[in-house]
């Protein structure tokens, strides 16, 4: 529950990913995630909204992080991790079969 990663000298708008709010829906979309890829569920499009919803927060903490490094003059190594993390999801999107991004059908 301990907060304040970022050195705050961020616009609010973008230092929002270092709430205890956020975390928890990290953690509870974290969760979701671990299921979907031990069970493989793929029906009605769960796995294209939960790839997509995945980029966006991974995307946001490396925009919130890397603007934070550089405001704040700290080369840091979490937003080039949360980076190589981004472009894991999207590269992992990509090579999702056509048929389980949409849903299981096969048409």
């Amino acid at each position: 529950m301990q907060s304040t990663k970022l050195h705050n000298v961020l616009p609010p708008i973008l230092g929002w990913t270092d709430d205890v709010v956020p975390g928890m829906v990290y953690l509870v979309l974290g969760s979701l995630l671990l299921v979907n890829s031990l069970w493989d569920f793929y029906w009605y499009r769960i796995r294209i909204f939960l790839l997509a919803l995945s980029a966006v927060m991974w995307t946001m903490l490396t925009l919130s992080f890397g603007l934070d490094m550089i405001y704040s003059h700290d080369v840091e190594v979490m937003p080039y991790l949360f980076l190589v993390i981004t472009l894991r999801i999207i590269y992992a999107a990509w090579q999702e079969p056509p048929h389980k991004m949409k849903g299981g059908d096969h048409h």
